[in-house]
């Protein structure tokens, strides 16, 4: 009789450390990229290759070296009527971030985008070469387990002191699975 009792909790602890799969989705059904100033960048391409637990992949060549940058990024959940509710803005350097990328909390989640991309470790970022990130796979197990069902966008510029280079557009949804 007491061997039910302790058999129980162990079915729910993976759940409670959060080692569970995930029951939703992430969707993203737009990707898009701008270049703002073209002085800088001589190629700058996104694509989405599967919306559906979706897979990207970009590729950038600059004109000039990149000493210094910031990232300033908004997310927006979307309402039912298709208007836009700023919830979180991050503004950053992008030379501390890429030198900080890889040893942080999100480790899973970077080392698997370190795998799949070439992307410089600090700045200067130098031109003439070609950056990728290829196939970038969105696992719903690297995020929190308790995202809402929802539409979001997410919107990032990266700035020199020159003003805005490059914006990029992320529109996506979480999707329960009933």
């Amino acid at each position: 009789m007491y061997t039910r009792f302790w058999i129980f909790p162990l079915l729910f602890f993976p759940i409670q450390l959060g080692l569970s799969k995930r029951n939703y989705d992430i969707n993203i059904s737009k990707l898009d990229c701008r270049i703002l100033q073209p002085n800088y960048i001589s190629l700058l391409e996104c694509e989405i290759i599967r919306k559906r637990i979706p897979v990207v992949s970009s590729r950038f060549i600059l004109k000039e070296d990149i000493d210094k940058f910031n990232i300033n990024a908004t997310f927006y959940l979307i309402k039912k009527d298709n208007s836009r509710m700023s919830v979180a803005e991050f503004k950053m350097d992008g030379c501390r971030y890429l030198s900080s990328m890889y040893n942080n909390i999100m480790g899973r989640l970077f080392t698997r985008f370190k795998a799949v991309s070439n992307l410089p470790t600090s700045c200067p970022v130098p031109k003439g070469k070609l950056f990728e990130i290829r196939n970038y796979t969105f696992l719903a197990d690297e995020f929190p387990p308790g995202v809402p069902q929802a539409k979001w966008q997410v919107r990032t510029k990266l700035l020199t002191s020159s003003g805005p280079v490059v914006e990029l557009l992320i529109d996506g949804s979480v999707v329960y699975n009933t």
